[in-house]
């Protein structure tokens, strides 16, 4: 399965971040082999629709689910119709942790 956590940086050790639209990272794992990729959010900083472009990376790069600590209305109904898992609740911690 492919998992991403939204994160402050690009890699294992990296804070986690609670938003998922604006995060700055998502950190991509695979669960079966344990590689990690850092995908940087370029929409992190936009005025608006920065959930539903990142409901479509993620969809794009062919996640199973996503762990975030928040999603909002918009960026919950792109991921539904595209089949990736939610999970919500991520509180303060490592990607590893996570």
């Amino acid at each position: 399965m492919k998992l991403c956590i939204t994160a402050a940086g690009s890699d294992l050790n990296a804070a986690t971040d609670a938003a998922f639209g604006r995060a700055p990272w998502f950190v991509l794992i695979d669960t079966d082999s344990g590689a990690a990729e850092g995908l940087e959010n370029t929409n992190a900083q936009a005025t608006q629709g920065a959930g539903i472009a990142a409901a479509q990376a993620m969809s794009e790069h062919g996640v199973d689910a996503v762990l975030t600590g928040r999603l909002g209305p918009k960026a919950k109904t792109a991921l539904e119709a595209s089949g990736i898992a939610m999970y919500e609740g991520l509180g303060n911690s490592t990607v590893a942790e996570a």
